[in-house]
């Protein structure tokens, strides 16, 4: 009975994750609805599975103070991060076929 909870928490957790939301979203759509949601592409890569569009996100997280739980004088803060969205759409025949996504933090 447990593993049977393990195993649908697991199915829940990977079938609601941003990856899987943006191929069901736009897996079988022309490029042009992606574009309307994220802007024009940076790049375009040729690829042997067809051609490949790179989009970008970019936005700066500011600096919080992080919570101690305690009274301090200094208070820690977090950096200010710049994270950048990138968004690699494999497109056939003017359809989407493949959507991936990667994050990155710069500090």
């Amino acid at each position: 009975m447990h593993r049977l909870i393990l195993l649908l928490l697991l199915i829940l957790v990977f079938g609601c994750s941003s990856q899987k939301k943006l191929q069901r979203t736009f897996v079988g759509k022309p490029l042009s609805a992606f574009e309307k949601a994220y802007g024009k592409p940076v790049a375009l890569l040729d690829r042997s599975e067809g051609k490949v569009y790179v989009f970008e996100k970019t936005e700066v997280l500011k600096s919080t103070e992080i919570g101690q739980a305690k009274l301090t004088l200094d208070p820690m803060m977090t950096p200010t991060v710049t994270k950048t969205d990138k968004y690699y759409v494999t497109v056939k025949n003017d359809v989407v076929t493949k959507v991936k996504q990667e994050t990155e933090y710069e500090r």
